[in-house]
């Protein structure tokens, strides 16, 4: 049996077309799961998954029927994922991140110059519900032959390499950079900070101060240590209450959201945060800035959201 919770996002979109967008429609899922090769546990499996999220209720199942309901989360869940699905330079960076990684396995698993099209049937491939088309597969091996990060054969009728291998450049970037084809290129032109050498946050998030990557740092508080690798959300989201004022919203409004991103930022300080929180207290933080992206009245709110919602998606 496929493994279940590899199938979420295509589930949250089945069943946001299903519910037409609403959280009151009770959508059995049996019907999705026999289709992608999941039986009943499967099912229920995938669908507890999505709970934990925030993105389901499951309160309606039982008799053996799996049935999800949408969450204010959910539906926030499918619009953002919906509108990264749409951008083609997103799309196009995770491709090549994808299929580097890709090469980088075939590599390790000694597989003498993989034929490139074959990335297609990989679950690297899958992103955001979909998977990459050939024209994107073609686009991401050309431009990685064009950086030296793999190497290999080319045919006059398609572009990019239909067979090739990682280069040295290319293990570096997936070991060092787990693969972030953009970051990894960014740091060898000497262009600014990356993930490694994050920048110093002097964030309002309840009184607090934010600081990593901080040798030369001196601040007058004791300053919460951010949990490796979690130093871009962290300042994704100490970006957001800075700017909150800005959003004009009620005070209940604004201390729901404030709420929120303090629960991002106090799960980030943990010595080891457990990523099903992280996700979960992040849907949440999402699920009240979507709306305003959305159908804020003001121009300058909407565009406020949407840049805090870019923010935190880029730091992922």
């Amino acid at each position: 049996m496929p493994n279940a919770v590899a199938f979420r996002d295509q589930l949250m979109d089945w069943v946001y077309e299903k519910a037409h967008g609403s959280v009151t429609e009770n959508i059995p899922i049996m019907e999705f799961a026999e289709g992608v090769g999941l039986n009943r546990d499967g099912a229920y499996t995938l669908l507890r998954f999505c709970r934990d999220q925030g993105l389901l209720n499951d309160k309606a199942s039982g008799m053996g029927n799996p049935c999800a309901l949408l969450t204010s989360y959910g539906i926030a869940d499918v619009l953002e994922r919906r509108r990264r699905r749409a951008d083609p330079a997103l799309r196009a960076g995770a491709c090549r991140t994808g299929l580097l990684r890709w090469f980088y396995r075939q590599r390790i698993a000694q597989v003498h110059m993989p034929i490139t099209g074959e990335f297609g049937d990989d679950d690297e491939a899958l992103w955001e519900g979909t998977r990459f088309s050939d024209i994107e597969i073609e686009d991401a091996a050309e431009y990685l032959a064009d950086k030296r990060l793999i190497k290999g054969v080319n045919v006059d009728q398609l572009r990019g390499p239909v067979r090739a291998e990682i280069t040295s450049e290319g293990i570096d970037c997936v070991t060092d950079w787990e693969g972030n084809v953009s970051q990894y290129l960014r740091d060898q032109r000497g262009y600014g900070p990356t993930n490694y050498h994050g920048p110093v946050i002097h964030g309002n998030a309840q009184g607090g101060q934010w600081a990593w990557g901080n040798r030369d740092v001196t601040q007058n508080q004791t300053t919460p240590a951010v949990a490796p690798g979690f130093e871009p959300l962290a300042e994704a989201v100490a970006a957001i209450l800075k700017q909150l004022p800005a959003f004009g919203l009620d005070p209940d409004d604004q201390l729901d959201i404030e709420a929120a991103a303090n629960e991002v930022l106090a799960e980030v300080q943990q010595r080891d945060p457990e990523p099903r929180r992280v996700r979960r207290v992040l849907a949440a933080l999402k699920g009240f800035l979507m709306p305003l992206a959305l159908d804020a009245a003001r121009e300058e709110v909407r565009e406020l959201a949407q840049q805090g919602l870019d923010q935190i998606n880029a730091s992922l």
